[in-house]
């Protein structure tokens, strides 16, 4: 245990980088359980101890490190705006990707729970979310119920045309996908493209992270994933909730069933923004 602890201590990830302590926190804490497993069964119980466990654990100074928020980049809110204000609409698919960036604006519902999406977990006079788990992968199966966001209302607009389109023009029922893959057809020179939608949802999330990334790209911005989003709304949450009762019902609107989850993994605040709460001076650029 001591030498494999010395070994991750000198590994390389994929990048040629020293492993982080998080990363090297998380494969010890699998090989800690598996001792503790194996401390019980048949066989090994004269030889191997649940104390044994420890010593596939962290340093102090090194658990402090792997456990400490990294700070995470986000898009504030007016760079989102920004970005669904030059999305186009022109085709359906432009239409479609618009969609999916404003229900991201007004959710942040994870990527893995967009792509399961059915058309009718969008409630749009309720400015509702349905994330039920037996049909929808959410994270650890919760049961979800998200609002939207008061600070956009064009992307309500976006998601209604879309709405709108799926049941005028696409002739979809409620029980078919939000977001639709694209169809894949051949063309006359035989090459490929896109024409329509099929009545099924993306194999993978690998659509929805291009689509959004092009869209902060094409709008002048750094690109930024599906997840971004979660942390903007929480930071929004973290500077503009009137009470705690208003930011408890911001972290649950993302699905964390510990008000603390939202505080430790996405509202950190920026070294400008401590200084401006503690001296209510307020900071600006040179």
């Amino acid at each position: 245990a001591m030498g494999f602890r010395d070994y991750l201590e000198k590994d390389k990830s994929s990048t040629g980088k020293a492993l982080s302590k998080s990363t090297m926190r998380s494969i010890l804490k699998t090989l800690r359980e598996f001792i503790l497993w194996l401390s019980l069964q048949d066989g090994f119980r004269k030889r191997i101890r649940s104390s044994h466990a420890e010593y596939f654990s962290l340093s102090r100074r090194d658990e402090a490190e792997a456990r400490a928020a990294p700070v995470r980049p986000a898009p504030s809110v007016s760079q989102a705006k920004h970005v669904l204000s030059q999305m186009k609409t022109a085709t359906p698919r432009n239409l479609r990707d618009k969609a999916i960036v404003s229900l991201l604006c007004l959710t942040g519902v994870r990527v893995a729970a967009l792509t399961s999406l059915r058309i009718k977990h969008v409630n749009l006079s309720e400015k509702s979310l349905l994330q039920n788990p037996s049909e929808v992968n959410t994270k650890f199966a919760k049961h979800i119920d998200t609002f939207f966001s008061r600070d956009f209302p064009e992307a309500e607009t976006v998601l209604a045309e879309w709405l709108k389109h799926l049941d005028e023009v696409e002739l979809f029922c409620p029980d078919d996908p939000l977001f639709p893959a694209s169809k894949i057809s051949t063309t006359s020179n035989q090459g490929f493209e896109a024409s329509g939608f099929e009545r099924r949802h993306w194999k993978s999330t690998e659509p929805v992270r291009k689509i959004v990334n092009g869209a902060f790209v094409a709008a002048g911005i750094q690109a930024f994933g599906p997840h971004a989003f979660r942390h903007m709304l929480v930071r929004q949450a973290v500077n503009k909730s009137g009470s705690v009762a208003e930011f408890v019902a911001n972290s649950r609107n993302l699905g964390h069933s510990d008000v603390l989850t939202s505080l430790r993994s996405y509202g950190q605040i920026s070294r400008e923004r401590q200084r401006e709460l503690i001296t209510g001076q307020k900071w600006q650029e040179d």
